[in-house]
């Protein structure tokens, strides 16, 4: 199960700083989640409650725990002190939680146990595309009619749990007889190709700087930017190296994967400049690699291609050398992170201790071994594999550099905002979502290489239709598409928020996260660039960072786009079960696991997982469906959402 860790700030770590004491700031926000639940009689369901002040931190315990709780009806549902909701009748209550003059709600539900089929008013009657979204003590008995020549279901059981959170187990019984007319979808083999990127490092990288970095962001140390030093460090000399670069100076770099410790310095000449990148190429690098000419061509991406692009998304990141330029480093060091005999390699990264200063200012302490530049580190042409034990050739950094950098720089964009423009001590983004960003960079970076836009259903004939969208696919979209069709393989095990197994290589939620996103601008509409910026402009993080982006608790959303995974362009249905921009299952193979439903049907799902249960009622006929967890109606966080497909 993937662990996320929350770092406390101690200003006890930067006492020599002499801080000043930080007042007690207004309280700014308060969100209840979760969202859209129905109760039965007599169930619980536990609030979180995410409480900001005017700095975008969390205030102290004792200011916490003064939330008043208040239900508007409780005669349908109570509240504690402590935000448990218990339900009492049928009915909806609207639960309010409030600190000083700022308060949340959330709609919760209260139903009793379904009536049986054999009931007046019992049985539903759906249309072909027709669905129905069930939760809780609401989905322990359907009934579904056959109409007069029978008629084909997909069930999605969901849960909606939060991160972290155990499996759950369900089960259906029915008195269905399976007989589908279409065949099922048979899960593919896994897919074949070459190298891919190593995700598990990035998930690594990222986790180990925020731990070792999270005592060196803390508001109590503000200093006006500009205005000078308030304490020591020492560094490399990149910054003043690089104000004014000339082709073929030299620099140190530090390499080292470590914050702000044990530096691994390289020299570096500088091979290209333009308007908005300085290209430096270690020295030591092995033979075989890029002229100046293809480091020249690099920079002018960069500037033409990837800056535009990845900055009108996600907004532009502090410019803490003063120079206007990311520095982009192509060193062997890069290679080094590569495995030695395994498929993945290291492409490249950002680290973000180089945003930190190698002097306190702006609420950051001193990195003794920052670069304190834009930086990105880069993978090297290497035939012979001399370098890291693994061979790299030119042609696959020639193609898969430019993406590098852009999912690259949207990490470093969504560090660099939140350090120096909304100023949280909540810098790092969780791994799923910064990863999910980082992803749709990429995808950003396909739409303007090739000239096609978002919410256009893009087929795999009309990405191979020209030479442009083609290259534009293989270089920015492949690995998408292919991470994605990774969280198809296994769906109850995964999802866009969570992973069931702990240092389990996380491909199938990244390909889950960004899907989801791609899917939450297309239901959003209008400009996908203000969804993008409210997620990086934000002192939340998470699932609350969606939640205030989206307005709505996001599991709401991510489980209807969990149900649109198999009905998009398969079923004609609401648009909440579409996803507009890609048909993905043109882009062979489509590998979704779908299982017949039987009597007894049991699967386990991950918080965020989902299951595809495909039955058919016979013509003339009643079927029933009960959703159990073991022998009692399923809990309010698992919903059930049927949709007749024929």
């Amino acid at each position: 199960m993937k662990r996320f860790i929350v770092f406390f700030l101690a200003a006890a770590a930067l006492a020599a700083c002499d801080p000043p004491t930080a007042g007690t700031a207004e309280i700014a926000s308060v969100q209840l989640s979760p969202d859209d639940r129905t109760l039965a009689v007599n169930e619980t369901l536990t609030l979180t409650v995410v409480v900001r002040d005017a700095n975008g931190d969390e205030p102290d315990a004792d200011r916490r725990a003064e939330v008043e709780f208040a239900s508007d009806n409780p005669a349908v549902a109570t509240v504690s002190g402590d935000g448990v909701v218990t339900g009492k009748s049928p009915g909806t209550a609207t639960i309010t939680a409030t600190l000083e003059d700022q308060s949340g709600t959330v709609v919760v539900k209260v139903a009793a146990a379904p009536a049986a089929c054999s009931q007046g008013g019992a049985v539903r009657s759906l249309a072909v595309g027709e669905a129905v979204v069930l939760g809780g003590v609401t989905a322990s008995v359907i009934c579904l009619d056959g109409g007069a020549a029978g008629k084909e279901y997909v069930a999605v059981p969901f849960h909606s749990g939060n991160p972290g959170e155990s499996a759950f187990g369900v089960n259906f019984d029915t008195d269905l007889t399976v007989g589908l007319n279409a065949p099922l979808l048979a899960p593919s083999p896994a897919l074949a190709g070459g190298l891919r990127e190593d995700d598990e490092f990035h998930a690594r990288l990222r986790e180990q700087s925020a731990g070792a970095l999270g005592r060196y962001r803390d508001a109590a140390l503000s200093v006006s930017p500009r205005r000078g030093p308030r304490g020591g460090g020492t560094g490399p000399s990149l910054t003043l190296g690089l104000r004014s670069p000339s082709l073929g100076d030299q620099v140190t770099v530090n390499t080292s994967l470590e914050s702000c410790k044990n530096p691994k310095n390289v020299t570096a000449r500088v091979v290209a400049i333009s308007e908005r990148s300085i290209v430096l190429a270690d020295v030591a690098n092995p033979a075989g690699g890029l002229t100046d000419a293809e480091y020249n061509a690099f920079a002018v991406a960069f500037d033409t291609l990837v800056y535009p692009a990845v900055t009108n998304a996600f907004g532009t990141p502090e410019d803490v050398d003063e120079n206007g330029k990311a520095v982009i480093l192509y060193t062997k060091a890069v290679n080094q992170l590569t495995t030695p005999g395994t498929n993945s390699y290291v492409g490249g990264y950002f680290h973000p201790r180089d945003l930190f200063p190698t002097r306190d200012r702006d609420g950051l302490a001193a990195c003794a071994t920052t670069n304190y530049a834009e930086i990105f580190y880069m993978l090297v042409p290497d035939p012979t594999g001399s370098s890291g034990g693994t061979a790299f050739s030119r042609e696959l950094i020639l193609q898969s550099s430019l993406g590098t950098i852009a999912h690259e720089f949207q990490h470093l964009i969504n560090a660099s905002r939140r350090l120096y423009v909304t100023e949280t001590t909540s810098w790092n983004e969780e791994t799923w979502l910064n990863e999910g960003l980082s992803h749709i960079a990429e995808e950003v970076l396909f739409y303007r290489a090739s000239g096609t836009t978002p919410r256009s259903n893009l087929t795999r004939a009309q990405v191979q239709a020209t030479s442009r969208a083609q290259n534009a696919y293989a270089a920015y979209m492949d690995q998408n598409m292919r991470r994605y069709q990774r969280y198809l393989q296994e769906p109850s095990n995964e999802s866009a928020y969570d992973s069931t197994e702990a240092g389990a290589n996380d491909l199938p939620t990244r390909g889950a996260s960004w899907a989801f996103l791609r899917y939450a601008a297309d239901r959003r509409a209008g400009d996908d660039v203000a969804l993008w910026r409210d997620l990086v402009d934000t002192d939340v993080i998470g699932l609350a960072n969606l939640q205030q982006a989206l307005g709505r608790d996001p599991r709401e959303w991510i489980r209807d786009w969990a149900t649109s995974v198999y009905t998009d362009d398969f079923v004609a249905t609401e648009a909440r079960f579409q996803q507009p921009s890609w048909r993905y299952r043109s882009f062979t193979p489509f590998p979704l696991v779908t299982q017949p439903l039987t009597d007894g049907f049991s699967t386990q799902l991950a918080s965020g997982g989902a299951a595809f249960l495909r039955f058919t009622v016979p013509p003339a006929t009643v079927g029933m469906v009960r959703g159990l967890s073991g022998t009692n109606p399923l809990p309010s966080k698992i919903f059930v959402t049927v949709v007749r497909t024929r």
